[in-house]
């Protein structure tokens, strides 16, 4: 073939060697990733290392499990009602602006729960640190989705968990021991000091992944679709926003629901339990769960690709089964030993679990609402830390801990039954983002032969006078 060829009213057509794809360039896709994974870590250290002492805290108001279990309801039902806005706001306005409000949120409330004076401050603050850092967790998996290869997303999106789970190693420990050596002040002001630099680091590191044209775009396609839809209105909007199918987007909702759900409703109970009847220190507390975040680091980075080679169906089953370790552990020992060992094995199930849910999230829902969905699966979560401390205000009379430990791991382990007999997933469009396409001599063929049939008919209705090109 004769390339390139020129004709007078076209110019010059020249023979593409490779192809160009929106986006950022891979490198600086996964840059970006691993500074928001190490945001996170800073973030959930920050947590980690005042986590434990809320029931102190609240022991030290006069009060106990009722009103931490309060506290949980008030963050988790403003989270609940929140999380969907949220998540559209990031759909609307940008991933950054809610990622930067949630860890500036999240300072201003550390700040808050050291200077509370009673109970129904702090449980004020709570809920106000629900609702106002929802938008996080929807608008981390949005930027993911913006910038990872869909074949890779549970692989990035276990980076990002990584990132948590490290948060869980440094932070209890730290915290604890500082409490245990000198009280409340030191875990709190080295907490308070690192949630700012979070916020710093954050506000330097991580630049918009959704941008203003994007959002424009989809903006039109959707003013598009409705002005085509035979009926209009905020209903048609939703429905068609939703991941589909919908008994899958429910399965993986249901997910969410008893994960979320079995650990705050033992969340309430734990902490006074290993304290005042196993007899563990602070330190010992915020240990047990360094080992889980020490295993949930490391399966996340081993482990958190698995779901994209093997599968989300079959990673999730095991990473139910693994993660109601930590339940039966409790339930069956009093040893502090074991506990750990069951935690380490519950890390490691949640270095499964996590990416994998995730990414089936994302692999069904509508490109245009990534964070919406992630939003409602935000409001599910809350949802089930609404529920749980609700019903252990409910029993806590009644059911010893033993107990309350065995409702957790049968609600786990009977979700994993679930997903085996009804979760049905889509298969994956497979290099539908893939970044190594490769040029062939059959596709330049097809693009010049399509480029020199629309040159011709050109030609012929403006009666030109035109040479066919010759390949």
């Amino acid at each position: 073939m004769n390339l390139p060829q020129r004709h007078a009213h076209m110019g010059e057509i020249v023979q593409a060697t490779q192809v160009s794809t929106s986006g950022l360039e891979p490198r600086r896709a996964r840059i970006i990733i691993v500074l928001l994974a190490l945001c996170m870590a800073l973030q959930m250290t920050s947590y980690g290392m005042i986590f434990p002492l809320f029931a102190r805290k609240i022991g030290d108001f006069g009060d106990g499990v009722a009103v931490l279990a309060t506290s949980l309801m008030a963050y988790s039902l403003a989270g609940m009602i929140a999380a969907p806005f949220m998540g559209s706001l990031a759909d609307r306005f940008g991933r950054r602006p809610l990622i930067l409000g949630s860890f500036a949120i999240f300072t201003a409330a550390f700040t808050g729960y050291y200077l509370a004076a009673d109970s129904l401050v702090f449980i004020v603050i709570r809920g106000l640190a629900g609702a106002l850092t929802a938008g996080l967790g929807p608008a981390t998996m949005g930027l993911v989705a913006d910038i990872a290869p869909e074949d890779e997303r549970a692989r990035w999106i276990g980076v990002i968990g990584g990132g948590t789970s490290a948060g869980f190693i440094i932070g209890p420990v730290a915290g604890g021991l500082l409490y245990d050596q000198w009280g409340y002040g030191p875990p709190f002001l080295a907490s308070i000091g690192m949630a700012l630099l979070t916020l710093l680091v954050t506000f330097f590191a991580i630049p918009e992944t959704h941008t203003r044209e994007e959002r424009r775009r989809e903006t039109l396609y959707q003013r598009r679709a409705a002005s085509l839809a035979p009926k209009t209105g905020t209903a048609v909007s939703f429905a068609a926003s939703l991941p589909h199918p919908l008994m899958a987007f429910g399965t993986l909702l249901f997910i969410n629901l008893s994960m979320i759900f079995a650990w705050f409703f033992i969340d309430p109970q734990l902490p006074f339990y290993v304290f005042d009847e196993l007899g563990w220190s602070t330190a010992q507390f915020g240990s047990a769960i360094s080992f889980y975040g020490w295993a949930a680091l490391f399966g996340s980075l081993a482990l958190g690709q698995s779901s994209d080679r093997l599968g989300r169906k079959p990673v999730l089953i095991v990473g139910l089964v693994l993660h109601a370790a930590q339940y039966v552990g409790l339930m069956l020992s009093n040893v502090y030993w074991v506990i750990a060992a069951a935690f380490i094995i519950a890390g490691l199930g949640e270095a499964l679990l996590t990416p994998a849910l995730s990414a089936a999230y994302l692999d069904i829902t509508p490109e245009e609402h990534r964070s919406r969905a992630m939003g409602i699966k935000g409001a599910v979560g809350s949802l089930g830390s609404l529920l749980a401390p609700a019903l252990v205000m409910v029993v806590i009379g009644f059911v010893p801990p033993q107990s309350v430990f065995l409702i957790s791991a049968a609600l786990i382990l009977s979700t994993a039954l679930l997903v085996f007999i009804a979760l049905r997933l889509p298969g994956r469009t497979e290099g539908a983002r893939d970044l190594n396409w490769q040029v062939s001599q059959e596709r330049i063929m097809v693009a010049q032969s399509t480029l020199n049939s629309m040159t011709v008919s050109a030609a012929t209705a403006r009666k030109l006078r035109l040479p066919t090109a010759r390949f």
